[in-house]
């Protein structure tokens, strides 16, 4: 880690800090140029352990960037994680207070729970689907505590890959047989449709995603266990979500999706 464990606490204290008051702070990098990819991970590790700390329970994980575009867009090189929440779980067709939140947006994910541990390094897409329970349809909403949405590599990793809320489906699949290729979700917004997208978008597949966490959680001593949820990344653009918006997401196979900002 190049940076000190003081400037992690300090910067662990403005992300919780933003959260709280739903105010955004300014990117970390500009104060901070020299954080690395690993000195994200070393502050979003320690920003989950406050969290721990407080109460918050890990429920499973995040892969973000799952597109060369969004990694392009966020000077990344690869994907990125976080850990899940059980406190950021809002049920099938609820609602979110959007006072709660800075500037959250939206996307339409494919959902996994583990039937068995994944423990990599050396994880393959197949040996991932074979540790899978079931799929699930899914909602992502994720909401930058920086400025502006101005967050490049560092702000996306160490503020927790920008976690904020997601949605489940009651409906849960086999893998067995399931086509996450070309399985596809049309999403509309306030009843008007907005965006249709494969599960191509998505590394190639959902399950290249899955495999992808395992391994790289392997890098930081971690490994998925048995009843983890894992959102897999995004098929559809990041969608700007407001006070009054309601979305609705109809996935191939997986069922339906809803949720609407209060």
């Amino acid at each position: 880690m190049t940076i000190i464990p003081e400037v992690v606490a300090t910067i662990v204290d403005l992300y919780l800090e933003a959260e709280r008051r739903a105010m955004p702070a300014e990117p970390i990098r500009t104060r901070y140029p020299e954080i690395t990819e690993e000195d994200a991970y070393a502050i979003q590790t320690e920003l989950l352990r406050r969290k721990l700390s407080d109460g918050a329970v890990v429920v499973g994980y995040k892969v973000g960037a799952t597109n060369a575009g969004a990694q392009a867009n966020f000077g990344l090189s690869q994907a990125v994680y976080s850990a899940l929440l059980r406190h950021g779980q809002v049920l099938n067709g609820g609602s979110i207070e959007g006072r709660d939140l800075i500037h959250p947006r939206l996307e339409c994910e494919v959902a996994f729970r583990m039937a068995t541990d994944l423990i990599g390094p050396g994880v393959t897409p197949e040996a991932a689907l074979a540790s899978v329970a079931e799929a699930m349809a899914a909602f992502e909403i994720v909401d930058s505590r920086t400025v502006g949405w101005s967050g490049k590599m560092p702000e996306m990793i160490a503020d927790s890959a920008f976690v904020a809320r997601y949605v489940v489906s009651e409906q849960r699949v086999p893998v067995v047989g399931l086509d996450l290729v070309g399985l596809r979700v049309t999403l509309l917004k306030n009843g008007e449709q907005l965006a249709q997208a494969t599960g191509a978008n998505v590394l190639g597949s959902p399950a290249n995603s899955l495999a992808w966490l395992a391994n790289r959680m392997a890098d930081h001593g971690r490994a998925l266990r048995a009843g983890d949820i894992v959102l897999a990344g995004s098929l559809t653009p990041l969608v700007n979500a407001a006070i009054g918006d309601s979305f609705e997401a109809r996935f191939d196979h997986l069922g339906t999706v809803r949720v609407r900002f209060v």
